[in-house]
């Protein structure tokens, strides 16, 4: 308990010395009589990055808080609300008078400081989404119907067979592929306890792309190491490693996707905004290099590509398939249309996507068309226009 409180103050003092010089930016522009509210007031405009930091500072303290007292422990932390933090910091800088009459500007000073403090904050809040993006570019907002068996197998094989590193590494790789509640809660618990270190740093590498800024990687557990302790989970790379995971695998046998998306990569834009759409209406979608990236690489293209492509098209309940200049061009997509048409025969569901409108091969008009409208798709069937969710569920 000491050494945490210990850890827990320190990392603090580390926090507010960051702090130190925007307290001071701020306190440079505040006229004479300022209250405790104005100033905050400015530091959540002018520093509005930094505010959203103690925000997340406040919020993860409390979960963890909150995780000691559901197992029965005392709180640890009591971290305050971000605004009494930040007048707790900032009090002892701002009653120094002596430090406020130094760092005063004059008025026109002042006025030309806050602009360029203003144009900063925006300069690094366009940054950090910039990032964010470009870290979730690949992944997918949604909860997958097999993420619970998951999460279970995942802590049912480190206690039955704690030396099965590579399931449970195959468990977290699947998690990162999803941001939703669920795969954030299950990674923060694998990083909380997790005794092997090269899985408990795949959840908070996770858990930061995700764009959760109040995580820390949990340092190695003192005491006796256990079985899969320091063993190295073994990375599927290749189509190869891929097909012989998804023959014998329990966990690959379980995914299902309710969409597989039959494209030409050269539209790998246009497919990044339709992931995006489809989940936003709770649609989880297989695209080759999006659901499978580290194995499926183009380099590495072989006969087990395409195995690995028919098992998913056998795991998906309906293909959308991307009509464009690109597509036509392409050697897959019409593969990929017939097998997919000859495995559901009788009930195929198959819709077309056509955004630029161009000419179609007459066979792909025996498929409903679908229309993109307000950011939602729909498929055009029966004389009737239903969601595509709907559409693929009936």
């Amino acid at each position: 308990m000491g050494q945490t409180k210990r850890k827990y103050s320190a990392e603090l003092i580390r926090f507010q010395k960051t702090l130190k010089k925007s307290i001071h930016n701020v306190l440079a522009i505040m006229p004479k009589g300022f209250t405790d509210e104005d100033f905050l007031s400015e530091f959540k405009v002018l520093y509005s990055y930094l505010w959203d930091d103690v925000r997340a500072k406040a919020k993860e303290y409390q979960r963890m808080d909150d995780g000691l007292e559901k197992k029965g422990f005392p709180k640890r932390y009591f971290f305050p609300s971000p605004a009494v933090y930040i007048k707790k910091v900032s009090a002892l800088i701002i009653k120094n008078k002596a430090l406020h009459e130094k760092l005063i500007l004059k008025t026109e000073e002042r006025t030309e400081f806050r602009k360029t403090l203003l144009e900063e904050c925006a300069k690094k809040r366009k940054e950090r989404k910039e990032k964010l993006v470009s870290n979730l570019k690949y992944t997918q907002k949604i909860t997958p119907s097999y993420s619970n068996y998951y999460i279970q197998t995942y802590f049912h094989c480190k206690q039955a067979n704690p030396v099965d590193v590579d399931t449970q590494y195959a468990v977290l790789i699947e998690a990162s592929k999803y941001k939703s509640p669920i795969t954030i809660k299950f990674l923060h618990r694998v990083n909380a306890s997790e005794r092997n270190y090269h899985l408990r740093h795949f959840a908070f590498q996770a858990l930061q792309k995700f764009g959760i800024k109040e995580v820390r990687l949990h340092k190695n557990r003192k005491g006796k190491k256990k079985a899969g302790d320091k063993i190295v989970p073994t990375p599927i790379e290749t189509p190869d490693d891929l097909i012989h995971s998804i023959y014998n695998s329990q966990l690959e046998q379980m995914k299902k996707y309710d969409l597989f998306l039959s494209h030409s990569s050269f539209d790998s834009g246009l497919l990044l905004r339709l992931k995006s759409v489809l989940n936003h209406s709770n649609i989880n979608v297989y695209v080759d290099w999006v659901s499978d990236r580290n194995a499926l690489k183009r380099e590495l293209t072989n006969v087990n590509t395409a195995n690995t492509i028919i098992e998913r098209l056998k795991s998906s309940k309906a293909l959308l398939y991307i009509h464009t200049q690109a597509s036509q061009n392409s050697k897959w997509t019409p593969w990929e249309l017939g097998f997919f048409h000859a495995l559901h025969a009788s009930k195929s569901k198959i819709c077309i996507y056509n955004p630029d409108n161009i000419e179609k091969t007459p066979y792909l008009d025996i498929y409903p068309p679908v229309v993109l409208e307000e950011g939602k798709l729909f498929v055009e069937t029966e004389g009737r226009r239903v969601l595509i969710k709907k559409w693929i569920e009936e």
